[in-house]
């Protein structure tokens, strides 16, 4: 006598049927969950799962699971960590910086200071500035200097003798020895950083509105407002 089959509603389905694919942003503990129930529950009552085959989802939820745990608190850990740098990074406003940098900044009156390092003499240099846009605004040669750190002031005017507009501006030397060889000389930035930038990944120092990346810092020193 052949074996009776229970009847059903509807025919069964053979394999698993994926509703909507998730997408990443969805993809998560409740929708393994979500996946793995309809696969029982649509199981070919003729070929139901091993128990293999489930104790293996099973392990990929459980994996799936610690690995959302584990990001959860390296999510935190990273807050906590920004959190702290900023914090940190707050204790350099009022500090004097001195760093590598080609930015200056023009005000309404008075002359721009420039700064810049050599590492040995030069017997002939060339001071050229230029706006925003990359136009040379001015050229001032500073003839020779000895190896060290040294400063030259721009009254502020163009090569036609007019003040220029505040603003930000930029500032490149070429000098050259006695042989006429080229010299490497470093722009620098000078000043008090009063101002700190929170807006992007790293925090962003700047000086009279230059901004400093934290990199670029050589030297910090008390500034002249701090106590002590």
């Amino acid at each position: 006598m052949d074996p009776i089959i229970p009847s059903i509603d509807a025919p069964p389905v053979v394999g698993l049927a994926v509703p909507k694919p998730p997408t990443d942003a969805d993809l998560g503990q409740d929708t393994f969950l979500r996946l793995l129930t309809e696969q029982l529950q649509r199981q070919d009552p003729l070929d139901p799962m091993k128990n293999e085959d489930f104790v293996a989802q099973l392990a990929q939820f459980s994996s799936l699971e610690q690995l959302f745990g584990l990001q959860e608190t390296m999510q935190s850990v990273y807050f906590g960590i920004a959190s702290m740098n900023n914090a940190t990074m707050a204790s350099l406003l009022g500090k004097d910086v001195v760093a590598v940098g080609d930015g200056i900044r023009l005000g309404e009156e008075g002359d721009a200071t420039l700064h810049f390092e050599t590492p040995q003499a030069f017997s002939s240099a060339t001071v050229t500035v230029v706006d925003e846009t990359g136009r040379v605004v001015q050229t001032i040669d500073i003839g020779q200097r000895s190896a060290g750190e040294f400063t030259v002031s721009w009254d502020g005017t163009g090569i036609d003798g007019t003040r220029q507009p505040p603003g930000d501006y930029r500032f490149a030397i070429a000098a050259t020895d006695q042989q006429g060889d080229p010299i490497d000389v470093s722009s620098l930035v000078v000043g008090t950083v009063d101002e700190m930038d929170y807006s992007s990944s790293q925090p962003m120092p700047s000086v009279q509105g230059v901004a400093i990346p934290l990199e670029n810092i050589r030297r910090l020193e008390a500034g002249s407002g701090d106590a002590g």
